[in-house]
């Protein structure tokens, strides 16, 4: 797990992310769930909007610390868009 400079998880925890949404949406929180993305956890928050339709937003993770290894092009196609 990567570490800040302080020596605490880079991870956000769910109450941040719950409250980030509340802030920036305005909406009623329905929810929050941590879920596996791409080879790590992130934090997902449902939330009813001012027209009364259930969202989803996903806090968005910190960067990795390293990166993904490129695919070889042979192996992005899958035969029926070449």
């Amino acid at each position: 797990m990567a570490r800040n400079v302080r020596g605490a998880p880079q991870e956000r925890s769910l109450s941040d992310a719950v409250r980030r949404v509340q802030r920036t949406t305005g909406g009623h929180i329905l929810g929050a769930e941590r879920v596996p993305f791409d080879g790590r956890d992130i934090n997902r928050v449902k939330y009813m909007d001012d027209r009364g339709r259930v969202r989803y937003m996903d806090d968005p993770a910190p960067p990795r610390s390293q990166p993904r290894p490129p695919r070889s092009d042979m192996s992005s196609l899958r035969g029926d868009n070449p």
